[in-house]
C-alpha cells in the first residue's frame, strides 16, 4: 500500500512540475500577458536596438511628448523596426501598461511625412 501512494504522489509531482515548466516556457519576456481589446493611435519616432549577431532585440516608439512605448517583438512589430527606423510612424495597434511599461502590439503603420504645404503666416497690416 505504501508503494501505491509513494507512486501516486511522484506522479502529482511530476506532473505538477511540467506544469510549472511549460508555464515558464510559455511566458516570453518580451512580450505583455495581457492586451487590451480596443485599437489605439500612437506617432512618434520608431528606434531599434540590435544584438551582437545584428538581431533586432528592441524596438521603441517615442512620441513628441517623450512618452516611450515598446514594441512587442513579433512578426509585424519586427516588420515595424525593419521598415520605420529613425522614421515618424503613424501606428494603430494595442496598449497596455506594465509596470512602468507602455508595450505596444502593433496592427497597422505607416509612414508620416513631413507637411510641404505649410504657408507662412504673416501679421496683416
Amino acid at each position: 500500500m505504501k508503494k501505491q501512494l509513494m507512486a501516486l504522489v511522484g506522479v502529482v509531482a511530476v506532473c505538477m512540475l511540467l506544469a510549472v515548466v511549460s508555464n515558464v516556457m510559455a511566458a516570453d519576456a518580451n512580450q505583455p500577458k495581457e492586451k487590451s481589446k480596443d485599437n489605439s493611435l500612437v506617432i512618434g519616432i520608431v528606434t531599434i536596438v540590435k544584438d551582437n549577431d545584428g538581431n533586432i532585440s528592441e524596438i521603441k516608439v517615442t512620441t513628441h511628448k517623450d512618452l516611450i512605448y515598446k514594441v512587442v517583438l513579433d512578426e509585424k512589430g519586427k516588420e515595424l523596426g525593419k521598415t520605420m527606423v529613425d522614421k515618424r510612424a503613424r501606428i494603430e495597434g494595442l496598449i497596455e501598461t506594465k509596470g512602468n511599461v507602455h508595450w505596444l502590439t502593433v496592427k497597422t503603420f505607416s509612414e508620416v511625412k513631413p507637411r510641404t504645404d505649410a504657408k507662412t503666416k504673416t501679421k496683416p497690416k
